[in-house]
Protein backbone atom coordinates (compact mmCIF):
# COMPACT_ATOMS: atom_id res chain seq x y z
CA UNK A 1 0.00 0.00 0.00
CA UNK A 2 2.81 2.54 0.55
CA UNK A 3 4.38 2.00 -2.12
CA UNK A 4 1.46 2.45 -4.41
CA UNK A 5 0.57 5.95 -2.61
CA UNK A 6 4.37 6.54 -3.38
CA UNK A 7 3.75 5.96 -7.10
CA UNK A 8 0.56 7.85 -6.94
CA UNK A 9 2.43 10.72 -5.37
CA UNK A 10 5.75 10.87 -7.47
CA UNK A 11 3.62 11.27 -10.37
CA UNK A 12 1.79 14.13 -9.15
CA UNK A 13 4.55 15.90 -8.07
CA UNK A 14 6.48 14.90 -11.53
CA UNK A 15 2.96 16.12 -13.77
CA UNK A 16 3.10 19.59 -11.63
CA UNK A 17 7.15 20.02 -12.17
CA UNK A 18 6.28 19.45 -16.21
CA UNK A 19 3.67 22.06 -16.44
CA UNK A 20 5.59 24.61 -14.11
CA UNK A 21 8.59 24.38 -16.56
CA UNK A 22 7.21 24.19 -19.79
CA UNK A 23 7.66 27.20 -21.58
CA UNK A 24 6.65 29.36 -24.95
CA UNK A 25 8.61 29.79 -27.59
CA UNK A 26 8.36 31.83 -30.65
CA UNK A 27 9.38 31.68 -34.30
CA UNK A 28 11.12 34.89 -36.82
CA UNK A 29 8.72 36.33 -39.32
CA UNK A 30 9.95 33.94 -42.23
CA UNK A 31 8.70 37.04 -44.47
CA UNK A 32 12.04 38.63 -43.80
CA UNK A 33 14.06 39.49 -46.60
CA UNK A 34 17.74 38.50 -45.56
CA UNK A 35 18.62 41.92 -45.91
CA UNK A 36 16.49 43.03 -43.14
CA UNK A 37 18.31 44.44 -39.52
CA UNK A 38 16.48 45.80 -37.11
CA UNK A 39 13.35 44.96 -34.83
CA UNK A 40 10.32 43.83 -36.55
CA UNK A 41 7.38 45.06 -36.81
CA UNK A 42 9.01 48.64 -36.68
CA UNK A 43 7.53 51.08 -34.50
CA UNK A 44 4.61 53.22 -34.20
CA UNK A 45 5.70 56.64 -35.83
CA UNK A 46 4.39 59.53 -37.55
CA UNK A 47 5.85 58.17 -40.26
CA UNK A 48 4.88 54.56 -39.95
CA UNK A 49 1.31 55.08 -38.33
CA UNK A 50 0.50 50.83 -39.06
CA UNK A 51 3.81 50.02 -37.19
CA UNK A 52 4.18 49.12 -34.09
CA UNK A 53 2.09 46.44 -31.89
CA UNK A 54 -1.19 45.27 -33.85
CA UNK A 55 -3.38 43.41 -31.11
CA UNK A 56 -4.76 44.96 -28.67
CA UNK A 57 -4.53 42.95 -25.45
CA UNK A 58 -7.14 42.52 -22.62
CA UNK A 59 -7.68 42.21 -18.97
CA UNK A 60 -8.04 38.62 -17.64
CA UNK A 61 -7.59 37.10 -20.79
CA UNK A 62 -4.73 35.61 -22.79
CA UNK A 63 -2.35 37.51 -24.75
CA UNK A 64 0.84 37.07 -26.64
CA UNK A 65 2.72 39.34 -29.35
CA UNK A 66 6.04 38.20 -31.28
CA UNK A 67 9.26 40.50 -32.20
CA UNK A 68 11.35 39.43 -34.48
CA UNK A 69 15.32 40.48 -34.21
CA UNK A 70 17.31 40.52 -37.85
CA UNK A 71 20.80 41.11 -36.07
CA UNK A 72 23.21 42.70 -39.13
CA UNK A 73 26.91 41.83 -39.21
CA UNK A 74 28.10 45.31 -38.72
CA UNK A 75 27.05 48.27 -36.67
CA UNK A 76 27.61 51.99 -36.89
CA UNK A 77 29.12 53.11 -33.93
CA UNK A 78 29.09 57.08 -35.28
CA UNK A 79 32.91 58.60 -35.20
CA UNK A 80 34.40 55.26 -34.37
CA UNK A 81 32.88 54.48 -38.02
CA UNK A 82 31.22 50.85 -39.19
CA UNK A 83 32.84 48.42 -36.70
CA UNK A 84 31.62 44.43 -36.45
CA UNK A 85 28.68 42.93 -34.66
CA UNK A 86 29.44 39.80 -32.27
CA UNK A 87 25.53 39.63 -31.24
CA UNK A 88 22.83 41.41 -29.72
CA UNK A 89 22.72 40.33 -26.33
CA UNK A 90 19.06 40.96 -23.98
CA UNK A 91 18.41 39.90 -20.25
CA UNK A 92 16.50 36.77 -20.06
CA UNK A 93 14.57 38.66 -17.42
CA UNK A 94 14.53 42.29 -17.81
CA UNK A 95 15.22 43.30 -21.44
CA UNK A 96 11.40 44.78 -22.00
CA UNK A 97 10.71 47.47 -19.83
CA UNK A 98 7.10 48.23 -18.72
CA UNK A 99 5.92 45.33 -18.99
CA UNK A 100 1.74 45.88 -17.50
CA UNK A 101 1.41 42.97 -14.84
CA UNK A 102 0.52 39.33 -15.68
CA UNK A 103 3.13 39.60 -18.96
CA UNK A 104 6.31 38.43 -19.18
CA UNK A 105 8.62 37.37 -22.23
CA UNK A 106 11.23 34.77 -23.17
CA UNK A 107 13.42 34.46 -26.37
CA UNK A 108 14.12 32.11 -29.28
CA UNK A 109 17.12 31.21 -28.38
CA UNK A 110 16.72 30.75 -25.20
CA UNK A 111 19.30 32.21 -23.56
CA UNK A 112 18.43 35.62 -25.47
CA UNK A 113 21.63 36.02 -27.29
CA UNK A 114 21.24 36.67 -31.02
CA UNK A 115 24.54 36.18 -33.37
CA UNK A 116 25.27 38.51 -35.94
CA UNK A 117 23.69 37.95 -39.28
CA UNK A 118 20.72 35.90 -37.75
CA UNK A 119 17.31 36.25 -37.29
CA UNK A 120 15.78 35.35 -33.94
CA UNK A 121 12.67 36.24 -31.43
CA UNK A 122 11.11 37.82 -28.43
CA UNK A 123 7.54 36.73 -27.33
CA UNK A 124 5.68 38.88 -24.77
CA UNK A 125 2.79 36.58 -23.56
CA UNK A 126 0.56 36.23 -20.11
CA UNK A 127 -2.59 37.31 -18.60
CA UNK A 128 -3.27 41.01 -17.93
CA UNK A 129 -4.66 41.34 -14.21
CA UNK A 130 -4.06 44.44 -13.03
CA UNK A 131 -7.15 47.11 -13.63
CA UNK A 132 -4.24 49.97 -13.70
CA UNK A 133 -2.87 49.21 -16.52
CA UNK A 134 -5.52 49.67 -18.37
CA UNK A 135 -4.67 51.92 -21.53
CA UNK A 136 -1.75 52.80 -23.62
CA UNK A 137 1.98 51.05 -21.92
CA UNK A 138 4.75 52.39 -23.86
CA UNK A 139 7.47 48.89 -24.19
CA UNK A 140 11.08 49.61 -25.13
CA UNK A 141 13.64 46.78 -25.27
CA UNK A 142 16.98 46.97 -23.87
CA UNK A 143 20.45 45.15 -24.46
CA UNK A 144 24.09 45.09 -25.87
CA UNK A 145 25.39 44.90 -28.93
CA UNK A 146 28.30 43.18 -28.28
CA UNK A 147 31.49 44.54 -30.58
CA UNK A 148 34.85 45.57 -30.31
CA UNK A 149 33.29 47.10 -26.66
CA UNK A 150 29.72 46.15 -25.45
CA UNK A 151 26.82 49.40 -26.18
CA UNK A 152 24.07 49.47 -24.25
CA UNK A 153 21.21 50.03 -26.42
CA UNK A 154 17.00 50.48 -26.23
CA UNK A 155 14.97 50.09 -29.11
CA UNK A 156 13.05 51.43 -30.81
CA UNK A 157 16.08 53.27 -31.65
CA UNK A 158 16.46 56.10 -34.47
CA UNK A 159 20.25 56.13 -34.62
CA UNK A 160 20.57 52.38 -34.75
CA UNK A 161 17.41 51.24 -36.61
CA UNK A 162 13.84 53.37 -36.36
CA UNK A 163 12.25 56.00 -34.29
CA UNK A 164 8.91 55.73 -33.25
CA UNK A 165 7.19 53.76 -30.03
CA UNK A 166 5.76 50.19 -29.01
CA UNK A 167 2.79 50.86 -27.61
CA UNK A 168 0.54 47.72 -25.82
CA UNK A 169 -3.14 48.92 -25.69
CA UNK A 170 -5.17 47.26 -22.95
CA UNK A 171 -8.80 47.46 -22.92
CA UNK A 172 -10.96 46.19 -19.61
CA UNK A 173 -12.40 42.64 -19.69
CA UNK A 174 -14.45 41.44 -22.53
CA UNK A 175 -14.07 44.74 -24.92
CA UNK A 176 -15.03 43.83 -28.62
CA UNK A 177 -10.86 45.20 -29.56
CA UNK A 178 -9.26 42.53 -27.16
CA UNK A 179 -7.26 39.67 -28.68
CA UNK A 180 -8.63 37.00 -26.65
CA UNK A 181 -7.21 34.40 -28.57
CA UNK A 182 -4.21 33.37 -30.23
CA UNK A 183 -2.33 31.21 -32.80
CA UNK A 184 0.17 30.29 -30.75
CA UNK A 185 -1.76 29.28 -27.62
CA UNK A 186 0.26 29.15 -24.18
CA UNK A 187 2.00 25.95 -25.53
CA UNK A 188 2.62 25.10 -21.93
CA UNK A 189 -1.48 23.72 -22.20
CA UNK A 190 -0.70 21.64 -24.94
CA UNK A 191 2.75 20.19 -24.72
CA UNK A 192 4.04 19.05 -21.08
CA UNK A 193 8.03 17.77 -20.81
CA UNK A 194 10.66 16.74 -18.30
CA UNK A 195 13.43 14.19 -18.77
CA UNK A 196 14.63 11.60 -16.54
CA UNK A 197 17.41 11.10 -15.49
CA UNK A 198 18.37 14.83 -14.99
CA UNK A 199 20.85 15.82 -14.56
CA UNK A 200 22.68 12.80 -16.06
CA UNK A 201 25.51 11.22 -17.89
CA UNK A 202 25.20 8.70 -21.38
CA UNK A 203 21.78 8.97 -22.28
CA UNK A 204 18.27 10.33 -20.59
CA UNK A 205 14.62 10.14 -21.65
CA UNK A 206 12.36 12.97 -22.98
CA UNK A 207 8.99 12.19 -22.05
CA UNK A 208 6.37 14.21 -23.53
CA UNK A 209 3.14 14.36 -22.60
CA UNK A 210 0.55 16.22 -25.46
CA UNK A 211 -2.88 17.23 -26.47
CA UNK A 212 -1.43 17.77 -30.15
CA UNK A 213 -0.63 14.77 -32.54
CA UNK A 214 2.04 15.12 -35.89
CA UNK A 215 5.30 15.73 -36.99
CA UNK A 216 7.72 17.85 -34.68
CA UNK A 217 11.14 18.51 -34.56
CA UNK A 218 13.22 17.80 -31.49
CA UNK A 219 16.03 20.04 -30.96
CA UNK A 220 18.88 20.34 -28.42
CA UNK A 221 20.53 24.07 -28.20
CA UNK A 222 23.93 24.69 -26.05
CA UNK A 223 23.90 27.80 -23.67
CA UNK A 224 25.17 29.98 -26.24
CA UNK A 225 21.95 28.87 -28.32
CA UNK A 226 23.83 26.83 -30.54
CA UNK A 227 21.91 24.16 -32.19
CA UNK A 228 24.02 20.65 -31.61
CA UNK A 229 21.21 18.18 -32.32
CA UNK A 230 17.59 17.94 -34.65
CA UNK A 231 15.12 15.47 -36.00
CA UNK A 232 11.72 14.60 -36.72
CA UNK A 233 9.49 12.82 -34.58
CA UNK A 234 5.84 11.76 -34.52
CA UNK A 235 4.05 12.87 -31.48
CA UNK A 236 0.23 10.77 -30.87
CA UNK A 237 -1.96 12.07 -28.52
CA UNK A 238 -0.96 10.96 -24.82
CA UNK A 239 2.54 10.08 -23.43
CA UNK A 240 5.35 10.13 -25.91
CA UNK A 241 8.89 8.81 -25.50
CA UNK A 242 12.30 9.94 -27.10
CA UNK A 243 15.68 8.92 -26.28
CA UNK A 244 18.81 11.03 -26.14
CA UNK A 245 22.05 9.79 -26.39
CA UNK A 246 24.73 12.68 -24.82
CA UNK A 247 27.78 10.60 -24.47
CA UNK A 248 29.28 13.17 -27.01
CA UNK A 249 28.46 16.41 -24.58
CA UNK A 250 30.47 18.28 -22.56
CA UNK A 251 29.53 18.68 -19.18
CA UNK A 252 26.99 21.72 -18.63
CA UNK A 253 23.71 23.20 -18.90
CA UNK A 254 21.37 22.56 -22.29
CA UNK A 255 18.10 23.03 -23.65
CA UNK A 256 16.01 20.98 -25.17
CA UNK A 257 12.93 22.14 -27.47
CA UNK A 258 9.80 19.99 -29.18
CA UNK A 259 8.37 22.34 -31.78
CA UNK A 260 5.89 22.30 -34.99
CA UNK A 261 6.98 25.52 -36.14
CA UNK A 262 3.73 26.96 -34.20
CA UNK A 263 3.73 25.21 -30.49
CA UNK A 264 6.48 24.99 -28.79
CA UNK A 265 8.15 24.01 -25.47
CA UNK A 266 11.63 23.78 -23.88
CA UNK A 267 13.23 22.96 -21.05
CA UNK A 268 16.77 22.53 -19.70
CA UNK A 269 18.62 19.47 -18.59
CA UNK A 270 22.16 19.08 -17.33
CA UNK A 271 24.96 16.53 -18.48
CA UNK A 272 27.22 15.32 -15.86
Amino acid sequence: MKKIVSTIIFVFLLKALVFAQTTVSCKADPKLPDTAAGVFPLPFSATNPKGGISDTACLNAYFNYTFTIAVPKTFNAGIIGTIPITNIQLSTTTAVKNMPTGLTYTCNPPNCTFPAGTKGCVIIYGTPTNPANVGRTDLQITGLVNSILPIEVTFPNAELFAAGNYYLHIKPAGSPACKTSSTRELAATKLKMINWPNPFSGSTEVQVEAELRGRFEFRVYDFLGKMIHRREVQLARGINRISYDANNLAPGVYVYTITDGVNSASRKMIVE
